[in-house]
């Protein structure tokens, strides 16, 4: 039965209600990390409270803890229309990526394919290959307003026999717009039958509704933390099944053997994706995982997907007609995602952020490859959080940034999240 636009409507009223930061702030930065609801926090305390009375080594808890890892790979596989002897518990997508990238053969003058759009987590593992293996590097420069067909070309011209591995987002963090996965992976295997596909999922898991088996996809990395809204420090690896033992793990223990003595007797693992996982993950972050995928199955990937795009058509709407206002991220039903980006004439983005939060408890954040405001609109926000942001930037260009916004910008050492 389809989802009506009450029960939908429902749904965000309800998970708006169960989100206690959105009761004290207007939040619009789920792309960097995600607001946890009280069910996935109740699951994380209730695992801990078990812990206390029960002893993390019990033998009912540690029976419990296999249980609950099991229970995390089947729903995340759920997610993405995967198996569960696909996927790998990580700490974070960029654990992910870097499980496929140390892992697989690259030799020198093997063809490396990434976009000019990339987060550091994708673009720095691919100067890593050039600069470890000797690994030619192709970056396929990539413009906001490109179609689907724009970019399936430019990633033609950059993709041959040699390529080895293309390593793309689904959803580009810096310009918001959506990628064409299974165009670009059906070119690379025609092209180049070896290569792998690995997509950095930072900004769709949680967002836009996966499917790996129909996509074709070899790897896709995913967080808990950003669109999911779930905990920080997990997140999840999926490698088609017959890939998985073209990938070595850079990091081993014992998930990494499938035998061996104290006499010299070992045999590697190379069959099972759990060779990639070290020792004890968390049963704490696994109970939230859990919560948190359940939650978003629960909300209907599609339906999540839709309404973030329905808020993007409406910020669009009421944001591009303010004076001194450029929209940046994509403004094509193909390309649009929940990402929503733009610029304001004579007020650095980084500056306009802070004004934001000081003028309206707003909080969003400034891209700086793009210097770009950028707003992460999710199914629990809603259209008066948009106008609240219009309003604040009409103040910002027609009095000025809140008084106290440029003392208050952080310095930075280091690339953001």
């Amino acid at each position: 039965m389809a989802t009506t636009t009450t029960d939908t409507a429902a749904r965000w009223a309800w998970l708006r209600a169960k989100t206690p930061t959105l009761r004290e702030m207007i939040y619009l930065n789920s792309g960097f990390q995600g607001p946890m609801s009280e069910p996935i926090a109740e699951a994380m305390t209730a695992w801990l409270d078990r812990e206390l009375r029960e002893g993390p080594t019990s033998r009912p808890l540690l029976a419990a803890r296999r249980e609950l890892s099991q229970q995390y790979r089947e729903a995340v596989a759920k997610m993405l229309g995967a198996d569960a002897d696909e996927i790998a518990i990580t700490d974070n997508t960029t654990d992910g990526i870097n499980m496929v990238t140390s892992g697989m053969s690259v030799e020198a003058g093997d063809g490396i394919v990434t976009s000019g759009i990339e987060h550091a987590s994708g673009i720095v593992p691919s100067y890593y290959l050039r600069e470890r293996r000797g690994a030619d590097l192709h970056i396929v420069p990539i413009g906001s307003d490109d179609s689907p067909g724009t970019m399936v070309e430019a990633f033609g011209r950059a993709i041959d026999s040699r390529t080895s591995l293309v390593l793309i987002s689904g959803i580009s963090y810096s310009t918001g717009q959506r990628l064409p996965v299974a165009d670009i992976v059906a070119l690379a295997h025609r092209e180049a039958p070896q290569s792998i596909v690995l997509i950095d999922g930072a900004q769709t898991g949680g967002h836009e509704p996966l499917d790996m088996h129909a996509s074709g996809v070899d790897a896709y990395a995913i967080p808990m933390h950003k669109w999911m809204s779930g905990p920080g420090g997990l997140g999840a690896l999926y490698v088609r099944r017959d890939r998985i033992t073209d990938l070595e793990p850079a990091a081993v223990g014992g998930h990494a053997a499938a035998s061996f003595d104290f006499e010299g007797g070992f045999t590697p693992n190379r069959e099972s994706i759990q060779k990639f996982e070290l020792t004890t993950v968390s049963g704490v972050l696994l109970a939230g995982g859990l919560a948190t995928v359940q939650q978003y199955l629960d909300s209907g990937p599609q339906n999540v997907w839709d309404r973030a795009r329905t808020l993007n058509q409406y910020a669009e709407a009421r944001i591009a007609g303010i004076p001194g206002v450029t929209i940046s991220s994509p403004r094509t039903e193909a390309t649009r995602s929940g990402l929503f980006a733009f610029r304001a004439e004579g007020i650095e983005a980084a500056l306009l952020a802070a004004h934001l939060w000081l003028d309206a408890k707003i909080v969003c954040r400034s891209v700086r490859e793009t210097a770009c405001l950028r707003l992460s609109l999710h199914a629990y926000n809603n259209e008066d959080d948009i106008d609240a942001v219009a309003r604040s930037v009409e103040r910002a260009l027609t009095s000025g940034v809140h008084p106290e916004a440029a003392a208050s910008l952080p310095v930075r050492a280091t690339p953001e999240p």
